[in-house]
């Protein structure tokens, strides 16, 4: 399967003419071994030996202050990148399939493959002194908006659900990404006890069941945004606010913080434990992880708080900007006044909230 003239072509397309590329390459796409052998595995090495290679022959100080690679180093290097890979293309298909798109790891592969290939070029264009940082910052950022762009074509997101699925991938990515970290920390830092059935199961659900753990809590979180990317409202036709749904704002806002505060609390409490050289154990990580991505943004903490009781999405953005107005304009109509009543009234609590 390794054919480098082809795998150069990929490469050159992917950056230069990407969609084109994609759509070229989509018949082969569901065959993940294919995509592995002739972009995915070449691009790991690609990245990995001219990390290596720049950090032998430039200065020593680079992004990661003053080190230089070793064989070892880009090993684990090649090694990392890999799992990374894999786990990022699975989530990506995984959670293509719940939002109403195409699952597949081999779509999945080729679509963060292709995305990321500007990823990998910065990353072997780290070890660049001084302007390395920057070079593959900007190279990843590039990396992310092809990766926006490329859902659709490989998975097929419908238009509607397709920022929903983008921030959850990217949130369970590197959720798994932060298992895998602290998982190899056992090797080189604090201490990961292995796993038992019984903490298995509190990462991935109590019996391997969906309803609970890191997998569960992913799964219930991926369908409340479904469901909110669903909702439909019809605003009232005089444009006013009424006082429950200002008080209802409020109480979801609140307790949004609330959440985000739960789970901060728990990332700084693991961190703290490592810090102290602790034993890091596999509930202590799914425990935290069952949540994080609810942790991630105060826009998802809205969402699960206000599906949670049953309440319409597209209402409460409604609300929202209603108030908005209101805060800005005061009085330019009859509405706009009745609305800017009401906020004048819970001015307090609202101004947390409400941003110009």
């Amino acid at each position: 399967m390794i054919d480098l003239t082809r795998t150069l072509s990929l490469v050159k397309g992917g950056i230069f003419d990407p969609e084109k590329t994609w759509r070229d390459y989509l018949p082969d796409a569901g065959n993940w071994q294919k995509t592995a052998f002739l972009l995915t595995g070449p691009l790991i090495i690609f990245a990995a030996v001219v990390a290596y290679l720049l950090g032998l022959l430039g200065s020593d100080v680079s992004m990661f202050g003053r080190f230089r690679p070793t064989i070892v180093s880009t090993i684990m290097t090649m090694v990392s990148s890999a799992v990374v890979a894999v786990i990022f293309a699975w989530v990506v298909s995984a959670l293509a399939g719940a939002f109403g798109g195409k699952s597949g790891f081999g779509l999945g592969l080729a679509a963060t493959t292709f995305a990321f290939i500007p990823g990998y070029v910065g990353q072997a264009l780290a070890w660049l002194p001084w302007v390395g940082a920057l070079v593959s910052l900007g190279l990843f950022i590039y990396a992310l908006v092809l990766l926006w762009k490329a859902i659709p074509v490989f998975l097929a997101v419908p238009d509607g659900k397709r920022v929903g699925h983008y921030i959850l991938s990217l949130v369970v990515s590197i959720a798994a990404g932060f298992i895998l970290s602290m998982t190899i920390g056992r090797f080189i830092g604090p201490t990961v006890t292995a796993p038992s059935i019984g903490d298995i199961s509190d990462v991935s659900g109590r019996d391997g069941g969906p309803g609970g753990g890191l997998y569960g809590g992913l799964a219930r979180q991926a369908d409340l945004m479904a469901a909110a990317e669903e909702d439909r409202y019809d605003p009232p036709a005089n444009g006013r606010l009424s006082e429950d749904q200002v008080r209802e704002f409020i109480r979801v806002m609140q307790r949004s913080e609330e959440l985000q505060a739960q789970k901060m609390k728990k990332l700084e409490e693991l961190a703290e434990k490592a810090e102290r050289d602790e034993t890091v154990s596999f509930r202590d990580i799914g425990a935290m992880m069952g949540g994080m991505s609810e942790a991630v943004g105060l826009q998802t903490s809205e969402i699960e708080v206000v599906k949670s009781a049953g309440g319409n999405w597209a209402e409460h953005q409604w609300v929202r900007e209603s108030l908005r107005t209101a805060s800005i304009q005061k009085d330019v109509d009859a509405a706009v006044a009745h609305n800017y009543a009401l906020y004048q009234e819970f001015e307090e609590e609202l101004d947390a909230y409400i941003s110009y």
